[in-house]
């Protein structure tokens, strides 16, 4: 027998056994080096997007086509994992990212982001649609391997649109204290409207089981509606959404697209610019940039959209110069 096939038989064997004892290690380092080898002629990125929800989704379609037309489609191999909204979900993704091999991690939204900046081990995590980097501690001086786009769009803009259309005076609120973002964004909408004598019900949604029990207690108790940016909630947006329009409640939020669902009011980042911008960081990694070099990105295209539908259904009118303030009316 050749000293090759010497080398292939005693290794078949040493890994049959260690199948035969259950254990794993083996056959994993075996495919983290493999995909070390095979990283060399392409580079292998992992995306995280949880729940498979549509803002990603958009967001990773136009990442996909920012990379194609910047001519990097043949040089990377992509890996997409579509993780459930829970912490066990999301760790397992980047873990299985790590690996794997995966010479860069892109993830969307801020859990898995916060997930990733724990568990990547060294490898370049760039994050998209991210609700403020720098309060959810992502961006520190010590975290070197991260970038991203922030998808952060100004609470008060939204509030001051909304109470020139509508006197709220109790506004229930959903969030999701899973998603670090969502309850930034509740502890900002309090902070604003505290200020004028607006009160807050606060519903913390853990699953989406939960919305339909939390819809009900707020039934008849309060004459508006704030839901927050969760994955969790987007998983039910449906049903929120057909309560409010039993229940003849305006609706605001940051969610893009909400207005298109019945949303009175949104104050949305456009998440094809946050796909673009992490492609973007992504080509610049590729050169040899290091994601410490790069600035953290704040969203440029920013939409005020207003639904004169649901005002009209709601008999709210919308003075003139809020119309002017929006970038987008829906009629």
């Amino acid at each position: 027998m050749t000293p090759i096939k010497v080398f292939f038989v005693r290794i078949t064997q040493v890994i049959s056994r260690y199948f035969l004892c259950g254990l794993l290690l083996v056959p994993v380092l075996f495919v983290t080096n493999a995909g070390s080898a095979w990283a060399k002629e392409k580079s292998f990125v992992a995306v995280i997007i949880t729940g498979d929800l549509e803002r990603y989704r958009l967001a990773h379609e136009a990442f996909l086509e920012t990379v194609r037309q910047a001519g990097l489609e043949q040089k990377l191999e992509v890996y997409v994992q579509t993780p459930n909204p829970d912490t066990m979900s999301w760790t397992n993704s980047i873990r299985k990212a790590v690996g794997i091999g995966a010479d860069v991690i892109v993830t969307y939204g801020a859990p898995a982001t916060l997930v990733a900046r724990k568990e990547a081990r060294g490898t370049p995590v760039l994050f998209g649609d991210v609700y403020d980097p720098a309060a959810l501690g992502i961006l520190p001086e010590s975290s070197k391997n991260l970038t991203g786009a922030s998808g952060k769009t100004p609470m008060e803009t939204l509030v001051k649109a909304f109470r020139e259309i509508f006197p709220v005076q109790t506004i229930g609120v959903l969030f999701s204290s899973s998603d670090a973002g969502s309850v930034l964004q509740v502890r900002r909408l309090g902070e604003i409207l505290s200020k004028g004598g607006v009160s807050l019900v606060p519903k913390d949604i853990a699953a989406a089981g939960e919305i339909d029990s939390a819809l009900r207690v707020m039934s008849g108790s309060v004459d508006s509606l704030f839901v927050a940016d969760s994955a969790v909630l987007h998983l039910g947006l449906g049903r929120i959404m057909a309560f409010a329009a039993r229940e003849n409640l305006p609706v605001i939020s940051q969610i893009p697209s909400l207005c298109d669902l019945g949303a009175l009011v949104s104050l949305e980042a456009d998440p094809q610019e946050q796909g673009e911008v992490v492609a973007e960081m992504l080509g610049k990694i590729l050169s040899g940039v290091s994601p410490a070099e790069m600035e953290l990105h704040t969203p440029r295209r920013v939409s005020l959209v207003i639904n004169l539908q649901v005002a009209r259904r709601l008999n709210l009118k919308v003075p003139f110069q809020t119309l002017g303030m929006a970038t987008r009316v829906i009629r």
